[in-house]
């Protein structure tokens, strides 16, 4: 017959990998939603600045044809003069 110290050893001990098991289940999880938010807001972060980039395009060139637009205005002469 088993001592009775044993069989509460065996049981401690099962219930203690249980909760490791579960403990390292739960900080693999944390971790993968972690890793999956930082990609999120990295990707989300990359969209803003294209979005921005593609704004200073724009503007750049507006400013540009404008530039030129009133370059060629200077060098016409005026209809009355």
């Amino acid at each position: 017959m088993p001592q009775p110290g044993v069989f509460v050893l065996a049981v401690s001990t099962g219930v203690v990998v249980i909760v490791v098991a579960v403990a390292v289940v739960l900080v693999v999880l944390l971790v993968t939603s972690s890793m999956r938010g930082r990609q999120k807001r990295s990707a989300q972060r990359r969209a803003e600045t294209q979005r921005r980039l593609d704004l200073a395009d724009e503007r750049a060139a507006r400013a540009e044809h404008e530039r030129d637009s009133a370059e060629q205005g200077a060098e016409r002469p005026e209809p009355g003069a």
